[in-house]
């Protein structure tokens, strides 16, 4: 399906919240809505890619930069981000760290918006890495407006923190949710996906959480040492098969 891309600017609190959004070229308005959130190394070629390929198949996607506050282009070397004591990759953790639930909460209402994102017509979000608590903070405080949200190999959903998603993770009332751990992950500590799992026990919304077998943190991203082609298009069959519920 031929799609377009257009580079956006929005204007938030201390600057302008950058962003590219993808759609499909016929009748983009009228496609359901996905908001696609980055990981850790930020919005980069593989991403973009990503979301393109979401837009093939029918969805219009906005693909934010997070770290908007401190830089409007990435520019990460990705590849140093896999190495231990590069001074690129703790450029990048200090960002990830610098950006919380607090960060989201403010940036959130901006995304929806520039999406047309409503409870008349709700979108989904979906979000890797870091951006996986996210993606379910999406659904607990947008209720009504985000029908669904997808988290992959998602990070610190249990922490000491108040605001540790393992903690509201139960109070969620409407929507429905995916999650997918790697089997080897050394961002998620191994008692975290039981945490999870009970935590969304509880809160009684659909949901499906899944394992990926022999499988390493970053298995969706072409350009991550942990890329798993299988597991990769495993990753699209579960995440189109939610958004197919995406009221259209």
């Amino acid at each position: 399906m031929p799609i377009t891309r257009s580079e956006l600017e929005f204007p938030a609190a201390g600057g302008l919240l950058n962003a590219t959004l993808y759609a499909p070229r016929k009748n983009p308005d009228q496609a359901p809505a996905v908001l696609m959130l980055m990981d850790a190394p930020g919005v980069r070629p593989a991403l973009h890619g990503m979301a393109a390929r979401l837009a093939a198949s029918g969805y219009r996607t906005l693909l934010p930069n997070l770290y908007w506050r401190h830089l409007q282009d990435s520019g990460f070397d990705r590849a140093a981000f896999s190495q231990e004591g590069n001074p690129e990759r703790e450029r990048i953790f200090s960002l990830a760290r610098g950006y919380g639930h607090t960060e989201f909460r403010a940036d959130l209402p901006i995304m929806l918006a520039a999406l047309g994102i409503s409870e008349d017509r709700p979108g989904a979000a979906v979000g890797y890495c870091m951006s996986g608590r996210f993606a379910l903070q999406a659904l607990a405080e947008a209720s009504g407006r985000i029908a669904c949200a997808a988290s992959f190999y998602g990070t610190r959903f249990v922490t000491e923190s108040a605001d540790s998603p393992h903690r509201w993770l139960p109070d969620l009332s409407r929507g429905e949710a995916y999650l997918a751990f790697a089997e080897h992950d050394p961002y998620v500590p191994k008692t975290v996906p039981s945490q999870v799992a009970a935590a969304m026990a509880a809160s009684g919304i659909a949901h499906r959480i899944e394992h990926i077998p022999g499988s390493h943190h970053g298995f969706v991203q072409p350009d991550s040492g942990g890329f798993d082609p299988v597991a990769a298009e495993g990753h699209w069959a579960a995440l189109l098969d939610m958004l197919a519920r995406v009221p259209r």
